[in-house]
């Protein structure tokens, strides 16, 4: 018997563990700026686009939390100003999506009295581009690695409901061949905002 309220005894004096809250982080927003070696017949890479997706994220009260999001950009390879004066150069269709996760790194509640968490998100994954030129002679598929930088804001509404800022900054880290070809290369950034839900 004094052997068990020992045991008890040792296992209450143990600190608590903080409770990991995970969010689904529905989010729209914009993609702007942005390059690319792959064909981009209609010089679209750098323009502005509707961005859509979601993400699932794991934080507590401590600095270190993880994510994993993904995003579609539809018609990325397609610009309305030059299809209006020389014809569509792309067929409907094309996109870039990404896939990426890492760790997020986040102020401390504490720090910022119960007001907008602001977090630094670091990781990598994938960027795939598609597109298919007007005439049928090039139809791009790439998968290629990329870097996932970004930062941003995080706030609670209710106990289960809050909102995220976010600004992310994705470069892929494929180099082209020497010898030309569609090419391996894109970058972009994205503002969104998201709405936290924790399920």
């Amino acid at each position: 018997m004094a052997r068990v309220l020992l045991v008890v005894g040792m296992l209450l004096a143990v600190p608590g563990v903080a409770r990991a809250d995970l969010f689904l982080v529905p989010f729209a927003g914009m993609k702007f700026g942005g390059s690319t070696s792959i064909v981009d017949f209609e010089s679209a890479a750098g323009k502005r686009k509707l961005v859509l997706g979601v993400a699932a994220r794991q934080v507590d009260d401590g600095i270190i939390g993880y994510e994993i999001e993904f995003a579609n950009i539809a018609e990325y390879f397609a610009n309305q100003k030059v299809a209006a004066i020389i014809g569509p150069l792309v067929k409907p269709g094309s996109s870039v999506n990404d896939l990426a996760g890492g760790l997020v790194l986040s102020a401390p509640p504490g720090l910022t009295g119960g007001g907008l968490r602001p977090y630094v998100a670091v990781g990598g994954g994938l960027i795939h581009a598609q597109s298919e030129d007007a005439f049928d002679v090039i139809k791009v598929r790439r998968t290629v690695a990329a870097l996932s930088l970004g930062v941003g804001a995080v706030g609670m509404l209710t106990n289960n409901v809050g909102v995220r800022f976010d600004v992310r900054h994705l470069r892929s880290i494929s180099k082209d061949a020497p010898t030309g070809g569609v090419g391996h290369q894109v970058a972009y950034s994205r503002f969104t905002v998201g709405l936290l839900l924790r399920p």
